[in-house]
């Protein structure tokens, strides 16, 4: 079968072009350093890739969540910790109170003492966080945890916790509630506000036994209340440890992902370069054939 000229020029042209394709695509993956340049290049790996940056950016997420929850259960550790001292504070104020020798103008400044470490207590109840909210209200975060209303303390949060993911399908509460330290009726203030308020009469006998009795009545509460807010404090630092364990956990499948995703799509230099040479030994020897093949003639045979 005689070959036409045309049909030698038609070949050596197409696969002169399918060499520059192939080098050209070669040359943008190694700039890109990519080895799949469309989903089409290796669809399998192409899905397997976005699973794995699908998966990276809830990790990114729950690392943010981790972040912010870790930050709050610090905060509220710190407070409590603060409100812990001062309850021990208020408790040797009423041992000092207790003590029977005391006039009525020692009992009156110790009241003093004891309506200012009052206040101390419930400002760290109503402590809130660089957004406004109120860190210990529940999830009525935009309302105080407690107020002072007719007379008496009273909870104007709720006792719901605020929750975060931080892994896949791992819910970490965000909170304690001010309900959770003081209880319901919130007795603890209630009963140092009352006794406040009876220290500060005037002509006050030290050695009234009923006098004995409501301060007796208002340590049993306060140490009730430190009990429990101890209790949240101990809370809050296991929270805070889970967090640890999840954050080092994430960051393990982080690196597998990346491992993986660097597999899958990161292009092989070493590989690469042979390739390319082989592609420009390849044209180079295509466009010398080409030209000999279109230098020759019957002429040139005679």
């Amino acid at each position: 079968m005689r070959i036409s000229n045309a049909q030698i020029t038609a070949m050596m042209h197409g696969s002169m072009n399918t060499s520059s394709e192939k080098l050209g695509k070669l040359m943008q993956q190694m700039a890109t350093g990519e080895r799949m340049l469309l989903p089409s290049d290796d669809p399998i790996s192409a899905v397997r890739v976005l699973r794995i940056q699908r998966e990276e950016a809830s990790l990114s997420q729950y690392r943010t969540n981790i972040a912010n929850v870790s930050g709050n259960l610090s905060k509220q550790e710190g407070n409590l910790k603060a409100a812990s001292d001062t309850m021990l504070n208020v408790r040797d104020m009423l041992l000092w109170a207790a003590n029977g020798s005391n006039t009525s103008e020692d009992l009156a400044a110790i009241a003093n003492e004891l309506e200012s470490l009052e206040q101390t207590i419930l400002s760290f109840a109503n402590v809130r966080d660089e957004e406004g909210r109120y860190l210990f209200s529940g999830t009525l975060s935009n309302r105080p945890a407690i107020t002072f209303d007719q007379g008496a303390y009273k909870l104007t949060g709720n006792d719901q916790y605020r929750q975060a993911a931080v892994a896949n399908g791992v819910l970490v509460d965000e909170n304690v509630t001010a309900e959770h330290v003081f209880g319901v009726d919130v007795k603890m203030l209630n009963d140092l506000h009352a006794l406040v308020e009876k220290l500060k009469a005037p002509g006050l006998d030290a050695g009234d036994p009923q006098l004995r009795t409501d301060i007796t009545d208002t340590l049993t509460s306060l140490d009730i209340t430190h009990g429990r807010l101890l209790g949240a404090v101990t809370e809050l630092g296991g929270r805070q440890n889970t967090l640890t364990l999840l954050s080092s956990s994430n960051e393990d499948v982080s690196l597998v992902n990346q491992k993986i995703e660097g597999e899958l799509s990161q292009l092989d230099y070493a590989t690469a370069s042979i390739d390319l040479n082989n592609y420009q030994l390849s044209l180079q020897a295509t466009q010398k054939t080409y030209l000999k093949i279109n230098g020759l003639s019957l002429f040139g045979m005679l």
